[in-house]
């Protein structure tokens, strides 16, 4: 087994703390922190804003992500300063989980961080509250707790640091960690290195981290049963989708930030991606078994491929953001692969001319991805900014309409924005209009105030008891009409 030297090791985790103020200074520099909230944020960020009102929490969220938002919510900080905080805590997150990698790969830890932080999802992903980034790091840190104890020896620490990745993934996104947890103990199993330790700390970890989401949801449906059956209702989830989800991320490889039925050219820049990581990662694999390491290889490559397979096979939701997990884990023997590349220019070749020519092409054309990925995320960035502060215009002027009386919105589109910019509970319009003089009097009786804020091109005929108070402008012939009662 051939690992990296200690000389290597120091230099690639130096290398990668490097990696991490880039990806810092990066977001900073690249993109808002006064971008609004978006859908799923808003959704996360009203459960713990002082003052503000919940919005509906469906049963396959978990509150994980919220915890994050706490210690800058409840000292009066600002979206734009949790953006700060959220860019500074994912660079710091993703610098720790990457140097776990070094003593493994040595080097090919600095490509792995460096192609994962480089991709635009990560980028735009890094200042959102989100949870999927998160899961991302944490698996690469969990796994590399994995590789490094099949490659070197078992720590003392190693099952508790396992364990306790595995609670903290688990409450943020659950079926993430189960789907995670499962490939830490059946491949150790399938390796024959597996250790009752080992799983029983993992095991203990998954229970834990889904605890939370278990006591709340039997609270809420009297059982955890009922609530997998209204949470299969709401998503997405459950169907086998393949080929056509396949296709779809394909396309979303260059934004937007979610997907839709329709089926979308696939850019060349995001076919050249796939490819391009699909040889890095056969590289990677082929060295790693050059090095006799490569079982500490294969475990975040199978977890990589069961995470990506959770979310291509069997949803029909798509988010780029979903892949971020498989994204990082996939990283990693690219990012062997990548070395390697590099390496062998250097060895195989005997001018010193053309060692310095093929390395300088290959630093080009990581330069030039990283510049394109940036360019992407920049433009998916603004894209989402002008569709969000659309909403967040009509919230705003709901919240000036409320003067502070206790509301309730129901939207056209974007609710959970224009509820949370407003202030004020809020729910998808859905049959509203055809029950709004029950629906609102029920609500006035008990002092709510209703508003209804429908996006179109022309105002509808006020429902019956309402009166058209404002009229905001949307995207491009789009405006808000906002209703209430008179």
């Amino acid at each position: 087994m051939r690992l990296p030297p200690d000389s290597e090791i120091a230099v690639a985790r130096r290398l990668i703390v490097v990696i991490g103020l880039a990806f810092l200074i990066t977001q900073l520099l690249a993109f808002s922190l006064d971008r609004p909230a978006g859908w799923d944020e808003a959704v996360y960020l009203s459960q713990v804003t002082p003052d503000g009102a919940p919005l509906p929490f469906t049963p396959y969220r978990a509150r994980g992500i919220t915890f994050l938002a706490i210690p800058v919510l409840q000292l009066g900080g600002s979206l734009a300063q949790l953006r700060l905080f959220l860019a500074v805590a994912s660079a710091a997150a993703l610098t720790a989980s990457f140097r776990m990698w070094a003593p493994v790969i040595g080097f090919g830890a600095v490509a792995t961080a460096l192609l994962f932080a480089g991709a635009w999802p990560t980028l735009f992903y890094g200042s959102e509250l989100m949870p999927n980034l998160w899961v991302a790091l944490i698996a690469g840190a969990a796994t590399a707790v994995l590789a490094r104890r099949i490659a070197v020896r078992a720590g003392r620490s190693d099952e508790l640091v396992a364990g306790g990745l595995v609670a903290v993934a688990a409450l943020i996104r659950p079926l993430d960690a189960v789907v995670l947890t499962a490939a830490l103990v059946l491949l150790p199993i399938a390796m024959r290195r597996a250790t009752l330790s080992w799983t029983v700390h993992l095991v203990l970890g998954l229970v834990a981290g889904w605890a939370p989401w278990l006591v709340e949801m039997t609270a809420r449906f009297g059982s955890p049963g009922e609530a997998f059956a209204a949470a299969a209702r709401m998503s997405p989830a459950g169907r086998w989708s393949l080929f056509g989800n396949a296709r779809q991320y394909l396309a979303l490889s260059d934004g937007p930030t979610i997907g839709s039925t329709v089926a979308h050219d696939i850019p060349v820049t995001g076919l050249l991606w796939f490819i391009g990581m699909a040889i890095l990662v056969v590289l990677g694999v082929r060295a790693a078994a050059r090095r006799s390491v490569l079982p500490s290889l294969v475990v975040p490559t199978a977890a990589g491929i069961a995470l990506a397979a959770e979310y291509i096979v069997f949803t029909d939701a798509r988010a780029p953001r979903f892949l971020l997990p498989a994204l990082a884990l996939i990283a990693v023997p690219a990012g062997l692969g990548l070395v390697t590349i590099v390496a062998g220019i250097g060895t195989r070749v005997g001018s010193d001319p053309v060692r310095f020519a093929g390395r300088a092409v290959a630093s080009i054309l990581v330069i030039v991805w990283a510049i394109a990925q940036l360019g992407i995320a920049a433009g998916v960035e603004a894209d989402a900014a002008d569709q969000r502060a659309s909403a967040q215009r009509a919230g705003l002027e709901v919240r000036g309409l409320s003067a502070g009386e206790p509301c309730h919105v129901y939207s056209e589109g974007s609710f959970p924005i224009v509820g949370f910019a407003a202030g004020c509970r809020a729910a998808p319009l859905g049959k509203v209009l055809a029950v709004w003089k029950d629906r609102a009097g029920r609500l006035e009786r008990d002092g709510v105030r209703i508003f209804l804020v429908l996006r179109r091109t022309e105002a509808l005929p006020p429902p019956e008891g309402a009166a058209l108070l404002a009229e905001v402008p949307a995207q491009g012939d789009l405006r808000w009409f906002v209703y209430s009662g008179v």
